[in-house]
């Protein structure tokens, strides 16, 4: 099995993962299968599926009767994903999929690329399993400082957990320009290649409590839960103090596809 992604949850997090970080990334989700122009009988994986969200979705969204099979190397995710029989499950790295060569007509992945530790074998392994005529659909993060909630949310992580929990959130925006994406797609022997920018607001009526669930949704909440009850909710009022002001615009690159 090859190397772990950047991004490892244990304990309760993939629990806390399904109701509350995907609350940032859902915005993008319908967008990026649709991306992909899926039709009746694709054959559809979904790499670094993490619980399932972009799979389970796929044919509510396309409007397709596609087969979904959804990859993960974390076996928390894949047991919170394990949900929906609907999807094929299966656990693997990205950078050596457990697939035969041409196994897919589209390949999804969402805010997964970043965080792989060998980018450039991931994205060949994803060419790899796309058939011919097939497509690659993929989103990951913009820059940093384009995103005033992790910016806020970094730099009070940063004041109460230290700089190495702060440091942990760096690989989710370390591939946020197109010329990357476009080299990895290019190397990996990917054509009619597209990035576009999109900004998206989200929003949540209570933010303190989606604060204190987003950070047990994330690698460092051990550190989190090892705070007292006072400092936890010294760091949630932080965050929610620095959103206070303004109004939470997340930028995303969506990422190549793979013309026929």
């Amino acid at each position: 099995m090859g190397q772990q992604s950047g991004f490892q949850l244990s304990g309760d997090a993939p629990t806390a993962y399904t109701r509350f970080a995907i609350k940032i990334t859902e915005p993008w989700t319908d967008d990026l299968i649709l991306s992909a122009r899926c039709q009746d009988g694709d054959r559809v994986l979904d790499v670094a599926c993490g619980p399932g969200v972009v799979a389970s979705r796929v044919n509510s969204v396309s409007r397709k009767l596609c087969h979904v099979t959804g990859v993960d190397i974390n076996e928390g995710m894949l047991n919170a994903a394990r949900g929906n029989p609907q999807v094929e499950w299966r656990q693997g790295s990205a950078t050596e999929l457990p697939f035969d060569a041409d196994s897919f007509d589209v390949v999804l992945c969402q805010q997964g690329l970043q965080f792989f530790p060998d980018r450039a074998a991931a994205m060949r392994e994803m060419a790899r399993v796309v058939a011919p005529g097939g497509r690659i659909s993929l989103n990951v993060w913009g820059a940093l400082e384009r995103q005033p909630f992790f910016v806020a949310a970094c730099a009070s992580i940063g004041s109460s957990l230290g700089a190495d929990a702060q440091a942990s959130f760096d690989l989710a925006f370390s591939l946020s320009t197109a010329e990357e994406l476009r080299q990895l797609a290019r190397n990996a022997g990917l054509r009619n290649i597209h990035v576009r920018f999109d900004h998206r607001i989200v929003r949540h009526p209570v933010p303190a409590r989606f604060v204190s669930g987003w950070i047990r949704a994330m690698p460092i909440a051990a550190q989190f839960l090892a705070l007292s009850d006072d400092r936890r909710q010294a760091l949630i009022a932080d965050i929610v103090q620095r959103l206070a002001s303004c109004e939470l615009s997340i930028g995303c690159p969506v990422g190549p596809d793979r013309g026929s």
